[in-house]
């Protein structure tokens, strides 16, 4: 039996949401901000890191209590830099799970699955990813014994697919795993599947 590691959730929202007129986390489904339903959906963990960046001010005063603000000055450097604050602040034995905040289709249910997926994987699997009808989406889970080599990687997408054998897969039967926005148009047709 592997030890039960606790997953604290990583909800990314630090880059620029220069193609709208409003930041990405603030985006608005239904009464719900895209950073709200994001922190909801990662309620399985006491601990939930949200990383803000570019439009911080604007972002703060809308960030649930409940969270973990982290800022990232070097933003500018893409996701990865926010990634690695965020692994500097959390226990090192943690295992973590990645949330881009413009996946606001994601629910509750599909992390959950994930998670569940995660505590009875194989001692090899050290990620777990959901994937739909072949392509693999987001949030991913990533286990401590991964962590260092965020470090030392260019992209985390470089890590994530660096060996094929330690990822477990979990197939869902939903797309919002890939669905994400950084247009108007883009952030339109995510309301309309999410009204429907």
């Amino acid at each position: 039996m592997r030890k039960r590691e606790q997953i604290i959730p990583i909800i990314l929202a630090a880059g620029s949401s220069h193609a709208l007129p409003f930041p990405k986390a603030l985006a608005l489904f239904g009464k719900k901000t895209a950073l709200d339903i994001a922190v909801e959906n990662c309620s399985f963990s006491r601990k939930v890191v949200v990383v803000l960046g570019a439009d911080a001010q604007r972002i703060l005063p809308a960030v649930p209590k409940s969270t973990m603000v982290l800022i990232n000055h070097k933003w500018r450097e893409g996701q990865l830099s926010s990634l690695q604050a965020a692994l500097k602040s959390i226990e090192p034995d943690a295992a973590f799970l990645l949330y881009p905040v413009d996946h606001a289709l994601i629910t509750r249910k599909t992390v959950v699955q994930l998670v569940r997926t995660f505590r009875a994987r194989s001692a090899s699997e050290e990620i777990v990813m959901p994937r739909h009808e072949d392509t693999d989406g987001h949030p991913v889970i990533v286990g401590a014994a991964v962590r260092p080599e965020f470090f030392e990687a260019s992209t985390a997408r470089e890590v994530i697919y660096k060996a094929q054998q330690r990822i477990r897969l979990l197939n869902v039967r939903t797309s919002s795993i890939l669905e994400d926005f950084d247009t108007m148009e883009s952030y339109e047709e995510c309301l309309r599947e999410f009204k429907s």
